[in-house]
């Protein structure tokens, strides 16, 4: 348990180190302003900056750019390729990107020159000022495009929009899907337009039965080897999963409740860093697991519940109560309105369990009591 603490102490500093944190080698030290504008008059390498302030880059950048923040901003060249995930990005007129464009924001806007973009946004905007060199790939619901594409535009949204008569602005061929055709200028496309429409269909009655029986045979079966395993060789376990969930609940949601924000926060800080990205893609491939199992766990906890009330406890009545209650839990799910809440109280208690339950060893200790009680 000592190691457990460790670890737990380990993640923690390794967070707030990285809340912010700005690392760029064989360059003059980097220094923070207000609103974390980097003071550098020149950056001769990578560049890995997170931030829940305003980031702003206004100093060159000879190297890849890897960004977290809230809003940032760029104001200058970089030289190789810039990777953002932020809520709101702006490209201004005064800065060029030499390489590559990855951006996920909920809000992208582009006054400057980039050689090539992959996004995906909620609005996207290529003003006037804007010129991409070579190709435009882009998943957005609203899409404003008054500014220059050298070459292709794939663009997948809801809404396309166009300045009115404008000339060349998509130099080569202009491909989109869309609900319905948008209305583009005469001569805004100097190449072909391809229009694929989105198909809303209705499915029959069979059909959405067949679904439900899928879905419910895939949420079963995997369900169905997480308790056999859990229940089969490590049989505290469940007592341990109960316990939490029964006589520790408030403190089992709130673990949950960090859990799910902290552990993707963390893990993405890490693979932002360069430096820990294997631990990235290990604590997310983690966190997509432990999320898979939440509802079979969720199950065990409350299948044991009722299976120690019967007299005589067997590990064959908790199988069978917890796949009952992965069932109940699954139809629950799907009714409407409180689907949803059912669904992520699923997410935070079952997350919650399995966090709980490793790390803390007064829920093992009460187990151990228990289970010599019984």
């Amino acid at each position: 348990m000592l190691k457990t603490r460790k670890v737990i102490c380990l993640f923690s500093i390794l967070f707030l180190l990285l809340s912010s944190v700005c690392m760029a080698t064989n360059a003059e030290p980097a220094t923070q302003e207000k609103d974390d504008v980097l003071d550098l008059p020149f950056i001769s390498t990578d560049l890995y900056l997170a931030s829940n302030n305003d980031t702003v880059i206004d100093k060159p950048v000879d190297g890849n750019v890897f960004l977290y923040g809230q809003n940032v901003t760029i104001k200058s060249d970089i030289l190789g390729d810039l990777f953002v995930l932020a809520n709101n990005l702006t490209i201004e007129n005064t800065a060029t990107i030499s390489g590559n464009v990855f951006a996920y924001a909920s809000n992208l806007t582009v006054d400057g020159k980039v050689t090539d973009i992959y996004a995906l946004s909620q609005n996207f905007t290529l003003n006037e000022t804007a010129n991409i060199y070579r190709d435009l790939k882009l998943y957005t619901d609203n899409c404003t495009i008054n500014g220059f594409v050298e070459k292709d535009a794939y663009i997948a949204a809801n809404t396309i929009n166009f300045k009115d008569n404008t000339e060349g602005l998509v130099k080569g061929n202009f491909n989109y899907t869309s609900g319905t055709e948008a209305n583009i200028p005469e001569n805004a496309i100097a190449g072909k337009t391809n229009f694929t429409q989105l198909k809303n269909e209705q499915l029959s009655v069979n059909e959405i039965i067949r679904n439900y029986i899928i879905s419910f045979v895939n949420v079963f079966v995997y369900a169905v080897v997480v308790i056999l395993l859990i229940v089969k060789l490590a049989p505290k376990a469940a007592d341990k999963l109960t316990y939490c969930l029964s006589k520790r609940p408030f403190i089992t949601a709130g673990v949950g409740i960090l859990g799910v924000i902290l552990i993707p926060i963390i893990a993405i800080l890490a693979l932002l860093t360069g430096l820990l990205l294997y631990l990235g893609i290990a604590l997310l491939a983690t966190y997509v697991l432990m999320l898979s199992i939440t509802i079979s766990i969720l199950g065990i906890a409350v299948g044991n519940y009722f299976a120690s009330k019967f007299k005589n406890k067997t590990k064959a009545k908790t199988i069978l109560l917890s796949f009952a209650s992965v069932t109940v839990i699954w139809l629950l799910q799907l009714v409407p309105y409180i689907g949803t809440y059912v669904s992520t109280f699923t997410i935070v208690f079952g997350l919650g369990l399995i966090l709980f339950a490793l790390f803390s060893k007064k829920a093992t200790d009460n187990t151990e009591v228990q289970t010599e009680n019984n």
